[in-house]
């Protein structure tokens, strides 16, 4: 059974996949759940710039009012295709008909993210050169593995000792 997407749906669509390829994020909502919410959350958060709609991945998190908790997230940077599963599926009960227009929306934003390479964290952004020292900065800006064979190696003398 194949569903058609009116135009008008269409043309949504293909501004979602817009704006989840520019790195922003928006607000999805649906006519006929007013209580439900698709989070399309982005590195530049929603345009013109801000934290709403911001994460460091183009991510996307269901929410319902009634709740204080997104019901499902799916993050781009992990098993993306499987948590987009999940929120389709929470997502049924509340879209209703709608729902092979989320599911539409959602195989869009994953073919927008479809070979983005995403930044890697950059670790000890904290640490600077002026000011008092402080254990915090200098922990952040080591590997944990680093972390833990100085640990190690230091109770390893003092034992010795």
């Amino acid at each position: 059974m194949t569903t058609t997407i009116h135009p008008r749906h269409a043309r949504i669509i293909d501004n979602i996949r817009g704006i989840v390829r520019s790195g922003h994020g928006a607000l999805v909502t649906f006519d006929g759940s007013p209580d439900t919410v698709l989070e399309l959350a982005g590195p530049k958060g929603m345009h013109p710039g801000g934290d709403l709609c911001a994460a460091p991945v183009p991510t996307i998190r269901l929410w319902a009012t009634w709740g204080g908790a997104p019901l499902a997230v799916a993050a781009a940077n992990q098993n993306f295709t499987a948590a987009l599963g999940t929120v389709a599926e929470r997502a049924r009960p509340l879209v209703g008909h709608e729902h092979p227009v989320l599911l539409a929306l959602l195989l869009a934003v994953r073919e927008a993210t479809d070979g983005m390479r995403f930044r890697v964290p950059v670790v000890g952004e904290v640490v600077t050169e002026e000011g008092d020292p402080s254990p915090a900065a200098w922990s952040s800006c080591l590997p944990l593995g680093a972390l833990q064979a100085a640990i190690q190696r230091a109770t390893r003398i003092r034992v010795a000792a």
